[in-house]
């Protein structure tokens, strides 16, 4: 039976909007979607940007922002919240200080979005400084890609040799799980780390030939997001949304010419929650 709009599961993405259609926020409600929760989302920034290239981006204001997250938190209850791109330490303040006003306590995910697949920055030092010191540690799951994770640690992505180990250092230096994607590692498959407190564990996929895709660490987030505030526990959500980012990718389409972007309408096997 099909759950009406007042019965479903409601959560939020915080983050950047992409007029393509292929991450940020756009991604993030596809996501949603197509996993059967409803939606809302905090605009932190307008982008200018296709898959592969990002022209410009305009943060909002911190006061636009605040009213946005204000106004959802005193009207719907929300059952997890991920962010995205943030941008600067200003817009980082205002996500702490909202959650913390409104009383917030759900399960919170984090996907620290440094820097786009072209290579353009997306987050200043200040700003770095400010995540890692009082966003991360209050999360619930912080996602990581090796570049990520490498910034987060203060290394040379060159000296990080086992991905087992680079998952433990962001766990003991956050003392909050992690999931590390291993999306950059080279291997035969597409393997993921996650660390928390009852220790390590592993969840791998065969690379897809259909690389580079654009909003693969938005959807992946995203959907643990989604499920997370379906009540699955953070192992159940991991693995599913694992299966729902491999067939993204799978079935991805080539709409900007050697840039895939992700399927959200996934065949093959019902995946919502």
């Amino acid at each position: 039976m099909l759950k009406s709009e007042k019965q479903k599961n409601v959560v939020l993405s915080i983050a950047g909007s992409d007029p393509s259609g292929g991450a940020g926020i756009q991604a993030d409600l596809k996501t949603f979607q197509s996993l059967g929760v409803h939606g809302l989302t905090a605009i932190t920034c307008v982008t200018s940007q296709v898959p592969g290239k990002v022209l410009d981006i305009e943060p909002v204001s911190a006061n636009s922002l605040r009213s946005q997250l204000d106004i959802l938190f005193s009207e719907y209850q929300v059952s997890a919240i991920k962010t995205g791109l943030l941008y600067s330490s200003e817009l980082i303040e205002v996500v702490l200080s909202s959650l913390d006003n409104n009383k917030i306590e759900v399960p919170l995910i984090v996907d620290p979005v440094m820097s786009s697949t072209s290579g353009t920055q997306l987050l200043n030092s200040t700003a770095l400084t400010l995540y890692m010191k009082n966003l991360i540690p209050r999360s619930t799951l912080h996602t990581p890609n090796l570049p990520e994770a490498a910034t987060l640690l203060g290394i040379e992505i060159e000296s990080i040799e086992s991905p087992i180990d680079c998952a433990n250092l962001l766990y003991e230096k956050f003392s909050t799980p992690v999931l590390l994607k291993g999306g950059h590692f080279k291997s035969a498959n597409a393997t993921d780390f996650l660390v928390d407190e009852s220790g390590a564990e592993q969840f791998s996929k065969t690379f897809s030939n259909r690389m580079p895709a654009h909003g693969t660490g938005c959807t992946y987030s995203a959907s643990i997001c989604a499920c997370l505030g379906s009540g699955l526990n953070l192992h159940d959500s991991i693995l599913k949304s694992k299966e729902y980012i491999t067939r993204s990718i799978d079935q991805s389409v080539e709409l900007v010419s050697g840039q895939f972007t992700l399927s959200h309408e996934i065949n093959g096997s019902n995946l919502s929650i």
